[in-house]
């Protein structure tokens, strides 16, 4: 049958397209011909027919690469480093076919003929590099969006490549090699441009606008009546597919009926992308569903490069990090971007959620029945539409359903318990401070939204927010809607310039100035921001990220996991999700196949950074949906609390040294092959192997055990050979856990709050290899930590010698338990343990501050 004339006029249209995308391509690396080369202590500054390129050292790992079209190079509108760089170590030999510049970890060979970047060990091993030609362009035709973006990076990529981060998406796509993927920020999508090699190093493009990671330049012409189209292949592989349409209830491409992209929701983000394995030079029905705006729909074919590509930018500007470790990846990461904070406590605790409590009584009840209930929890937070008969945001409570604030904070401090509120980002137009903003011109003009990126409206935020709500005592402010929603810096002006150029990176904005805010008003209160998006960099700023409103079934859920694993592999270490789904079913409190969904997500979220349920018009309390689940989740709540003091000791890790609680399995064992495709499987912390099960009707799962060390069963003590896939037990009141060997665990006694006195500590140890653990303490809140103010105990474990060393304790604060009862058990398959108290110890140190040695002579 012939093509229709508008299909005749789409395929030539895609065709020139690709034609005038490779010939502009291929006319961009003959301008990058270096002429000139000017050394300074830090990197050099090289001429080229198009502009300048500067190369940096920042350090021995960190290199930062700035390319423009003219003779300036401009200083970015959004600068992610917070410190200069430095390259104590450079070399930098001049040569006529090459420049080389070399620090003690990486070298960087540029070739002066095309200007093309190649990145090396110190060993001469080549880590990541242009192609032969050259990857850098500029003023690049575009398929949709606009007509053409203007800056673009290109590298080989091997096919044995692994790649991870580029913050949270929805598709469930762990591995990002060869998949295109919008970074646009939206409702449960995170946009943030770093990204994680199995190759060792991690690449942060440094540029806010809307990117496409691996460009999709093939259009596929879906008709608009029937939602079908027809695509013809051309080398056989790995073809990657992107929709974009509007934020309504799906995304949806099948390939000759196979889901590509299956995104079904109450509302979606603006792009979903997918990948599939299609034969060579042939012809595939195509299918597509989006929003009502229209969709629009391309293909990437099958290739070794990756690409980032922005649509506004005065030049290429990216820093590549080399580890080899990625663990040390993700740290210098944060000693450029910034470390992020301690939160206080309470934090790590558990935080009840729900759409929403209505008046101060109602919430008061409920803090008052999980004491009386003897339930542990920490935060209880207060959603939207408080501020009632004052409008939308208005910052302040009505008082004819919140009557006494102040009171209000008083009673739940003194029930232990803490308070975040919901705050938006944008104002009722009949609101008085949306009339005192907008009087300001403070708000991002034609909309009721803050110019977050003014120095000015910051300011103005934070005083409004004070007076109106953190003088009450309010703990925490769950930032809504910090995208923000609906994409509205489209074609508006901001303090910055266009939105466009600045477009994800509100959210960065939003929690500066609150962080910066409450920092200048006191220092005895630790900053708490929940935030529906997040940017790089924003860990410095006290930001949680939780992954949006998500509906309750189980491929949500399950997806849930590479999602939060990939956007700790962005560099940000705390994410959640809104356990147990936020669009729940209408019978949620009897309806016996949701509640084994509940239970299955409570479980996984009692070990995510943040430990949080979440639901839509829901009495979301976990003794509404009847026994099973109260007594299932009331045995992983209580676990949380007896993991706590190796938790707050861990996030210690996350402050200190950069490190990450939610580890990805290629995170943590980067060397391990069989790792890097696992998604579903984490460590929280240094030791926990958690293994969420995501199945319905499941009572045993697979997995697998890494295989730098041995495994031990929390449950039952059992030890186990790593290297090997196996199949553990998973009755609906548990999960398969397993500890790494060596590790030391402390685990403290059953609390109702965080702060609650942790004495006595059982120290436990898994024996198998040697091990150490810093166990940190301080006052729980506060930012006297940052002047000293803390304590840690340094534990090691010699398996040989069978013998536990607690180290002398270092530093102290006031309050501190000068001496400490530790209850040492060797873990074994004969005492078990998991959750419960060994019948016996093998043996009690008392503490006072000395080093102090016990040695496992038989009993032990």
């Amino acid at each position: 049958m012939p093509l229709r004339l508008t299909e005749i006029v789409k395929t030539c249209t895609a065709l020139l397209l690709m034609i005038c995308t490779s010939t502009a391509w291929a006319a961009n690396q003959s301008r990058f011909n270096v002429k000139e080369v000017h050394e300074d202590s830090n990197g050099v500054t090289l001429t080229t027919i198009a502009g300048l390129m500067r190369i940096e050292a920042c350090g021995d790992h960190v290199i930062h690469v700035v390319v423009s079209s003219t003779a300036e190079l401009p200083s970015p509108k959004v600068p992610v480093a917070t410190r200069p760089c430095r390259g104590e170590s450079l070399k930098v030999v001049v040569g006529k076919k090459e420049v080389v510049l070399r620090t003690l970890a990486v070298t960087v060979n540029v070739d002066r003929t095309t200007g093309a970047l190649t990145f090396l060990t110190k060993d001469g091993e080549s880590v990541l590099a242009e192609p032969k030609g050259g990857g850098k362009a500029f003023d690049i035709p575009s398929l949709f969006e606009t007509k053409t973006w203007q800056v673009q990076q290109t590298f080989s990529s091997p096919s044995d490549e692994a790649l991870y981060g580029l913050g949270q998406h929805q598709e469930g796509i762990f591995n990002l090699r060869g998949v295109p993927v919008r970074l646009h920020q939206a409702n449960s999508n995170i946009s943030i441009p770093f990204m994680l090699s199995s190759k060792g190093y991690g690449l942060l493009w440094n540029n806010p606008s809307l990117t496409d990671f691996n460009p999709a330049d093939s259009a596929i012409e879906i008709d608009a009546k029937t939602g079908r189209g027809k695509f013809t292949t051309g080398a056989k592989g790995s073809y990657g597919f992107l929709l974009a349409s509007d934020n309504k209830d799906q995304l949806v491409v099948d390939v000759n009926g196979k889901h590509v992209i299956d995104l079904v929701n109450m509302w979606t983000p603006s792009s979903g992308s997918g990948i599939v394995d299609l034969e060579p030079n042939k012809e595939y029905e195509v299918s597509a569903k989006g929003g009502p705006g229209g969709i629009q729909l391309s293909a990437r074919p099958p290739q070794d490069t990756t690409t980032f590509r922005s649509e506004v930018g005065q030049a290429i500007d990216y820093y590549f990090f080399y580890g080899p470790e990625l663990n040390s990846v993700i740290a210098d990461y944060r000693q450029l971007t910034g470390a992020a904070p301690l939160f206080p406590k309470w934090v790590y605790g558990y935080w009840q959620c729900r759409e929403r409590y209505h008046t101060q009584k109602e919430i008061l009840d409920v803090g008052t029945e999980f004491r009386k209930r003897k339930l542990p929890v920490d935060a209880l937070v207060q959603d939207w539409q408080y501020w009632g008969k004052y409008g939308w945001n208005a910052m302040k409570f009505d008082e004819s359903i919140y009557p006494d604030p102040k009171g209000m904070m008083d009673q739940f401090h003194a029930l232990d318990e803490h308070v975040p509120i919901s705050v938006w980002s944008r104002f009722g137009e009949d609101s008085d401070i949306y009339k005192r903003m907008s009087a300001k011109s403070l708000l991002v003009a034609g909309t009721p939204w803050v110019d977050f990126f003014n120095p000015e409206a910051q300011e103005t935020f934070w005083a409004e927010l004070n007076k109106g709500l953190f003088e009450y005592g309010l703990d925490g402010w769950w930032m809504d809607a910090s995208e923000p929603e609906f994409d509205i810096l489209k074609g508006r002006q901001t303090f910055l310039g266009s939105g466009e150029s600045v477009r994800n990176a509100y959210p960065l904005f939003v929690t500066k100035a609150i962080y910066e805010g409450q920092r200048s008003t006191t220092d005895r209160k630790r900053v708490v921001i929940f935030t529906r998006s997040a940017y790089t960099g924003q860990q410095r700023y006290a930001a949680i990220s939780w992954s949006g409103d998500i509906s309750a079934n189980w491929i949500t859920f399950q997806r849930q996991i590479p999602a939060g694993l990939n956007f700790s592999m962005s560099g940000l270490p705390y994410w959640t999700t809104d356990g147990g789904g936020f669009f729940r079913p209408k019978d949620q409190y009897t309806n016996e196949a949701y509640h084994e969904l509940l239970i299955r997500w409570f479980q996984y979220a009692a070990f995510c950074p943040i430990f949080r349920v979440h639901g839509w018009t829901s009495n979301a309390e976990i003794w509404n949906y009847g026994p099973r689940v109260l007594d299932v989740a009331t045995q992983f709540d209580e676990l949380r609390y007896h993991l706590l003091p190796y938790i707050y000791s861990s996030a210690w890790g996350v402050t200190h040294d950069g490190e990450t609680l939610m580890r990805a399995l290629p995170l943590e064992f980067p060397s391990d092959p069989r790792a890097r495709a696992v998604a579903d499987q984490f460590l929280f912390g240094p030791a926990l192997l958690i293994n969420p099960v995501t199945t319905a009707g499941a009572t045993q799962r697979s997995l697998y055990l890494p295989a730098s060390h041995d495994w031990i069963d929390f449950w039952t003590g059992k030890s186990m050979r790593g290297g090997q896939t196996v199949t553990a037990e998973a009755p609906l009141d548990r999960i398969p856990i397993y500890v790494k060997s060596g590790s030391i665990i402390p685990f403290g006694p059953a609390v109702q709050s965080a702060s609650a006195k942790a004495d006595p500590i059982d120290i436990r140890i898994y024996p198998g290899a040697d091990g150490d653990f810093t166990f940190y303490e301080d006052e729980g809140d506060n930012y006297d930590y940052e002047h000293g103010a803390y304590s840690v105990i340094p534990l090691h474990w010699d398996d040989k010698a069978s013998t536990l060393t607690v180290g002398e304790r270092r530093g102290s604060f006031p309050g501190m338990l000068e001496h400490r009862t530790f209850r040492i058990v060797r873990v074994r398959e004969s005492n078990g343990v998991g959750i419960a108290a060994p019948e016996k110890f093998d043996t009690t140190v008392e503490f006072e501050g000395k080093a102090v040695s016990v040695h496992d002579d038989g009993s032990m």
